[in-house]
């Protein structure tokens, strides 16, 4: 892929807003339907083979719609981040564009010719400073087209990285929306005959199991954990990541029984070498946003799960210190950290997901919130 200005140019991030809300309604409905049918089986006052038959059907249906419910909730995420991503990646191109075309005032010079590819040429200029020199010495002469040559060569320069940054982030979406997409398309597939329920049937989420000592804390020596509920500190919405704060955090069959050794900013420092091994720049980990974030979502709690919202009524509820569901979980997480109810997977995952989301983590909502006096809002 080679992109130039105007490829850049005819972009239309907006759109993917439009499909990634069709998304949404789409696993809401899905979703909807299940609980419903449910509700209605486990209402019939009936007993026997029939009944026994009915429910293991719906079971079975239930398993394989909740795959699909989270493979569309992760192709909609997919769409939703590279929204942004794509957004400020054109922005880019054009500001540096513009930024060759634009003459100051009150100069009458005419601006630099802009190949498509991003070449800028100065000979317009050039030609325009010889042509009214008026008392200017030759010497002046040559200095200012010394000049007028290297602002063009610093313009294309920061057109050309534009334009590379732009294809890499094209790239990057492409790869996302494939492998969200064929998620989909395997979970779709096990959906099995519509109307016998023969076939493969879903293979349910990943059962969570108590975080390893593979380059973050360890389990080992943990004392049993068996505390009730937990009420995080902070206000705000639901999240658009997992938990979105101000949540009633349960746990039940779904959560690890013993708790991890080490602490909040023990997990933060190696969740952060994780992330700069992987090429993050340290500017982007902010270890006090990341904080923000975690104290809110499950008050620095890794067995922290959400049994109450929306997500857990679908059966992905969120899960751990930075509160994932298991589909953005598993989109983000870093080779060799899969684990979600490690907390540094749970961490690094977290911060992936809100740096390719908003930039940096300091642009996060709810860090922004809170750092301006306001309240918590999830990510």
């Amino acid at each position: 892929m080679t992109l130039t200005i105007p490829d850049v140019q005819n972009w239309k991030p907006d759109e993917l807003t439009t499909a990634s809300a069709a998304i949404g309604k789409l696993y809401t409905g899905l979703d909807q339907t299940v609980k419903d049918s449910t509700t209605k089986i486990e209402s019939v006052d009936w007993k026997g083979n029939a009944a026994t038959a009915a429910k293991t059907r719906m079971d079975l249906e239930k398993t394989r719609a909740s795959a699909v419910s989270q493979a569309l909730m992760g192709l909609q995420k997919a769409f939703t981040q590279q929204v942004d991503n794509l957004g400020r990646a054109k922005t880019k191109v054009l500001q540096m564009r513009d930024n060759a075309l634009h003459v100051p005032a009150p100069s009458t010079m005419p601006a630099f010719d802009v190949a498509p590819d991003g070449t800028v040429d100065p000979q317009k200029r050039v030609d325009w400073l010889n042509q009214h020199r008026g008392k200017l010495t030759d010497a002046e002469i040559t200095a200012q087209t010394t000049q007028i040559r290297a602002d063009a060569a610093r313009c294309q320069a920061d057109i050309v990285q534009a334009l590379k940054d732009a294809e890499g982030v094209a790239e990057q979406a492409v790869s996302a929306v494939n492998t969200a997409k064929g998620t989909v398309d395997s979970a779709y597939a096990a959906l099995g005959d519509p109307a016998t329920g023969a076939g493969a049937a879903a293979a349910p989420a990943p059962a969570p199991v108590a975080p390893t000592a593979v380059s973050a804390p360890s389990s080992t020596n943990s004392t049993p954990y068996h505390a009730a509920s937990y009420t995080s500190h902070g206000g705000g919405g639901g999240s658009s990541y997992g938990g979105g704060g101000g949540s009633h955090m349960s746990f039940g069959s779904d959560a690890p029984l013993s708790k991890p050794s080490g602490n909040v900013a023990q997990w933060i420092a190696q969740a952060k070498q994780v992330l700069i091994s992987m090429g993050y720049p340290p500017d982007q980990i902010n270890d006090a946003a990341i904080a923000t974030i975690i104290e809110h979502e499950s008050g620095g709690d890794p067995n922290a799960i959400n049994n109450w919202d929306s997500n857990a009524a679908a059966g992905h509820p969120s899960k751990g210190l930075m509160q994932c569901i298991d589909s953005t979980f598993n989109q983000w997480a870093a080779p060799g950290h899969s684990d979600i109810w490690n907390p540094v997977d749970n961490i690094v995952a977290g911060c992936r997901y809100s740096i390719g989301r908003y930039g940096s983590l300091n642009q996060v909502p709810g860090v922004v919130a809170v750092s301006n006096n306001g309240s918590y809002v999830g990510y």
